[in-house]
C-alpha cells in the first residue's frame, strides 16, 4: 500500500512540474535571475507628461497684486498701532488709574440720579399736600358725636339701636315681676297709676308692633321655648355621654386586644425556647 501512494505522489509532482516548465517557456522567463539580466524588456515604456510653461504674471496685474499688499500692509500696521495706544504705557498704574476713573464716573452718574429722584419725590408729596389744602375738608358728626365719613348723612337724629334680649328666662322673670307689680297697685287701691302704667305699656306694644319689632312678652311662649331649649340640653347631654362611653369602651377594646398580643407573642417565645431546650436533652414537662 505505501509503495502505490509513494507511486501516485511522484506522478502527481512530475505532471505538476512539467505544466510549470510549460509556462516558462511560454512567457520566456529566465530560470535565473543575474545581475547583468535586462529587466527593461519586461517593462512597458514610461510616457512623460510635457509640462506645461506657467503664465507669465502682466504688468497690470502685477500692479494690481502690489496695491492689494500694500492694502493688507496697512490693515495690519493700522491695527497694531490701536492696540498700542489702548494699551497704556505705563503699565499696571495706567490701568488702576483708568479703572479709578471709571469707577468715579459711574458713582458720579448714580449720585445724581438719586438726587434727582428725591427731588421728584419731594416736588410730588408738595405737590398733593397743596392739592389736599385746597380741598374742603369740614368734618361732619352725627347724633352721637361721630365722625360720618360719607357725603349724605340721612338722618340726623340716626342714634345705634340697642340689641333685643333673646333670653326667654330673663323675659319670663320680667314679665311675671310685671305682672306682680300691676296686681299689687291693684290690690292696693292704685287705680289710677295702674291705669297709667298699664296703658304706657300697651302703647310700647302697640308702636314696637308698628315698628315691625318680634314681641317676647307671650308667657306660654316663652315657658315653651325654655322647655325646648332643656330639653336640647339634656339630649346634647345624653349624646355627649354615649359618646363617651363609646370611646372609653373602644380604648379598652383596643387595650384588651393589644395585652393580648404582646402575653401571646411572649407565650410564643417561651415556647420556642422550651422547645430548643428539649431538643438538646434537657427534661421539661410537658415538652
Amino acid at each position: 500500500m505505501k509503495k502505490q501512494q509513494q507511486s501516485e505522489l511522484l506522478a502527481r509532482l512530475q505532471q505538476t512540474s512539467s505544466k510549470f516548465m510549460y509556462l516558462l517557456e511560454a512567457f520566456q522567463i529566465p530560470s535565473k535571475a543575474d545581475d547583468t539580466a535586462i529587466v527593461s524588456e519586461y517593462l512597458l515604456d514610461d510616457v512623460t507628461g510635457v509640462k506645461r510653461p506657467l503664465p507669465k504674471a502682466l504688468p497690470a496685474d502685477e500692479e494690481e497684486r502690489q496695491a492689494r499688499l500694500e492694502v493688507m500692509q496697512n490693515k495690519i500696521t493700522a491695527k497694531h498701532l490701536s492696540r498700542q495706544r489702548r494699551v497704556p504705557a505705563e503699565g499696571k498704574t495706567a490701568r488702576k488709574r483708568e479703572l479709578l476713573k471709571r469707577n468715579l464716573k459711574k458713582s458720579l452718574r448714580k449720585a445724581n440720579m438719586i438726587e434727582h429722584k428725591t427731588q421728584q419725590v419731594k416736588q410730588e408729596e408738595a405737590d398733593s399736600k397743596g392739592k389736599i389744602d385746597k380741598l374742603n375738608t369740614t368734618k361732619t358728626f352725627n347724633a352721637e358725636g361721630k365722625i360720618v365719613f360719607s357725603k349724605f348723612q340721612l338722618d340726623e337724629h340716626d342714634v345705634k339701636k340697642k340689641g333685643v334680649d333673646t333670653d326667654a328666662k330673663k323675659l319670663l322673670r320680667k314679665h311675671i315681676n310685671d305682672e306682680k307689680e300691676l296686681r299689687a297697685l291693684k290690690e292696693s287701691g292704685e287705680t289710677e297709676k295702674y291705669a297709667s302704667i298699664k296703658n304706657k305699656r300697651a302703647w310700647e306694644r302697640a308702636t314696637a308692633k308698628t315698628e315691625g319689632h318680634k314681641l317676647r312678652d307671650d308667657p306660654a311662649a316663652l315657658a315653651k321655648r325654655i322647655k325646648k331649649r332643656k330639653t336640647q340640653v339634656k339630649k346634647s347631654k345624653q349624646e355627649w355621654a354615649d359618646r363617651k362611653q363609646k370611646l372609653e369602651h373602644k380604648k379598652g377594646q383596643a387595650q384588651k386586644k393589644r395585652a393580648e398580643n404582646i402575653k401571646g407573642r411572649v407565650d410564643q417565645k417561651k415556647t420556642k425556647k422550651m422547645q430548643k431546650l428539649a431538643k438538646k436533652g434537657r427534661i421539661i414537662p410537658g415538652f
